[in-house]
């Protein structure tokens, strides 16, 4: 018994390790030692920038200037906003825009995002489609950023760079930290080939790409990885394509977001007969970054268990009872987190395990609303900051 917990406990923090640390080595490594350069030129196709808005009357204003602002010859640019389901003033002032060229598409029936999505793209006339939130603002300069990557014919998608703008609360500290090392980890994936994941809040595909989502699918922005890089097709990450929200207003609200993208997870990665089997280097990628991360919840608890029964049974050794009191310290630094939240310089280490632990926790939550068939595509909307 003692060299089989020995072996889970071991087994299980390795996996963790090689999510977190040694498969973002890699892919560095991989990049420099064997990087697939891309080809990008001053590409100015037409595109058509799709924006899926449900209820968001306090910030579509702002989006759509947003939108008028960005830095695009005006003849190649299409702004498409889909309101479907929306029964505030969301609609009434996209609307108010006409004039300056912007589409409205509304329809009082609310079908989920990736159905908004489908009757945007639609009705674009752009070579290139280009998704976006109603939250997410982007920099003056993203289309163009995201456009030059499609002078390379193997590129069929370009997701962009999320940043979090902190605010007061430590979700927005952690969260900030967070998404600087997915785009520095999806970089090196992407000059290794692929990158393993992308945001939902800007992501531009190659028009002879696109298909329509199923009506199903949770997460849109995995689904259109999927899709693609099973296809063959290159997807990358353009850590200068930026564009920025703010935090979820509390832990609750956080929690409501990461839960319904966990659940999103589960349903894709419980599909494998969705994932690019026959392109190995981007099927290691989705499964390094995205399977794993779905069950890491799982060697978390199983690292715990087993280490705690070897140190309650005493026949845990010197190297097990380092692992038992490193796995103690990390949860004592997110309980220190969720106790003691700020945003000073002592709170900084806390903060980012109290957003894994925690994130780790809501994914099991999500994945519990997916088998049971209560997380839907009609996704709740969490508050943010500027809303309070």
């Amino acid at each position: 018994m003692k060299n089989i917990l020995t072996a889970v406990t071991v087994f299980c923090l390795t996996m963790l390790a090689y999510h977190y640390l040694i498969y973002a080595a890699l892919m560095k490594i991989w990049g420099v030692l064997c990087p697939r350069p891309v080809r990008q030129a001053a590409v100015t196709s037409t595109v058509s920038l799709i924006t899926s808005a449900y209820n968001e009357a306090d910030v579509i204003a702002q989006k759509v200037e947003n939108s008028l602002a960005l830095d695009y010859p005006a003849d190649k640019l299409e702004i498409i906003f889909v309101t479907d389901g929306s029964d505030d003033d969301t609609p009434a002032i996209v609307r108010q825009y006409a004039e300056n060229g912007i589409i409205l598409l509304h329809d009082p029936v609310r079908r989920g995002k990736s159905a908004a999505m489908n009757r945007g793209a639609a009705q674009a006339r752009g070579n290139i489609l280009v998704f976006s939130d109603a939250n997410a603002f982007y920099e003056p300069d993203v289309l163009r950023k995201l456009a030059r990557h499609f002078a390379d014919e193997t590129v069929g998608g370009v997701s962009g760079n999320k940043t979090i703008r902190q605010g007061d609360g430590r979700i927005g500290q952690s969260a900030g930290l967070y998404w600087r090392y997915e785009s520095a980890l999806k970089s090196w994936e992407s000059a290794v080939g692929s990158t393993g994941a992308v945001v939902g809040e800007m992501m531009a595909v190659r028009r002879v790409c696109f298909a329509p989502i199923p009506s199903n699918i949770i997460n849109d922005d995995t689904y259109l990885l999927l899709r693609l890089t099973g296809q063959g097709w290159r997807v990358l990450h353009d850590p200068e394509a930026v564009c920025w929200e703010t935090a979820a207003l509390t832990p609750e609200d956080e929690r409501i977001r990461r839960r319904r993208i966990a659940a999103g997870r589960y349903q894709l990665v419980l599909q494998p007969h969705l994932w690019p089997w026959r392109h190995p280097v981007h099927l290691f990628q989705f499964f390094s970054h995205k399977v794993l991360r779905a069950l890491l919840p799982f060697f978390m608890a199983g690292a715990f268990a087993a280490n705690l029964l070897l140190v309650e049974g005493r026949q845990a050794g010197k190297l097990m009872k380092i692992t038992f009191a490193g796995q103690l310290f990390v949860y004592l630094l997110a309980v220190f987190g969720t106790l003691f939240p700020g945003n000073g310089r002592i709170h900084k280490l806390p903060n980012v395990v109290y957003y894994i632990v925690n994130g780790n926790l809501t994914s099991l939550q999500g994945l519990a609303r997916y088998l049971s068939g209560k997380q839907t595509v009609l996704w709740e909307k969490a508050r943010r900051e500027e809303e309070a």
